[in-house]
C-alpha cells in the first residue's frame, strides 16, 4: 500500500489530488515512474506500507 499526504490543502502531481488528509492507494495504482516522481517531491509525504505489519514503513521525509 501507498500513502501520500501533502503538506498544504490541496496539490496536484501525476493525474492526482492530495490533501492533508493521507490518502492509500493499492501498491499498482501508480507507475514506477510516476512513484519517483512523488517521492521527489518536496510537497508531499510518501509512505510505502510493507504487506508484513511487523516492518515499519518506509518513508519520504524532506531532507
Amino acid at each position: 500500500m501507498i500513502r501520500v499526504t501533502s503538506k498544504r490543502d490541496r496539490f496536484r502531481r501525476c493525474g492526482q489530488e492530495f490533501t492533508k488528509q493521507p490518502l492509500e492507494f493499492p501498491d499498482d495504482h501508480f507507475s514506477q515512474e510516476e512513484l519517483i516522481v512523488l517521492k521527489k517531491e518536496p510537497m508531499l509525504i510518501v509512505e510505502v506500507i510493507p504487506e508484513d505489519p511487523e516492518q515499519p514503513p518506509e518513508q519520504q521525509k524532506d531532507e
